[in-house]
């Protein structure tokens, strides 16, 4: 599956039907029996990312979740999971290299697909049509 956002290859996410970007963070879920693509608009680095949970928390430091098992940062502990609440860049205790994975996945996004209001993905251009459709799909992971 392809990126609508950037073109770049997507995963398969870690919940069953869900396919996010390594790229740009853009994930996408089929909709309505698998026949319509639903995504999660752009939010700004403040407002996008949950603070990630461990059963015993890293030295006091606050990581971003990253959406594939991992911190922002790329840091993996045992029952690494999204918590309920925001990870806001900035914050003393927010992790330096979260906050500037934060910043380097932001500037990704083009410019372009930052004020959409679609949730509908429309095909990257110079695809050949159906969004996700022009690349193979990735092996499982």
């Amino acid at each position: 599956m392809t990126c609508d956002v950037c073109g770049h290859a997507m995963r398969g996410g870690p919940v069953a039907e869900l396919w996010v970007c390594p790229w740009c963070y853009a994930w996408t879920e089929p909709a309505h029996g698998g026949h319509e693509l639903a995504r999660a608009r752009y939010e700004p680095p403040d407002r996008r990312w949950e603070r990630a949970e461990t059963p015993e928390p890293p030295g006091g430091t606050a990581h971003a979740y990253g959406h594939l098992g991992t911190t922002l940062c790329g840091a993996g502990y045992d029952g690494l999971t999204a918590s309920p609440y925001p990870w806001v860049p900035g914050w003393s205790s927010a992790c330096p290299d979260c906050e500037e994975a934060a910043a380097v996945i932001d500037r990704r996004r083009p410019a372009e697909a930052r004020d959409e209001k679609r949730n509908r993905p429309l095909s990257h251009p110079g695809s050949n049509g159906l969004p996700f459709q022009d690349a193979p799909d990735p092996a499982p992971t």
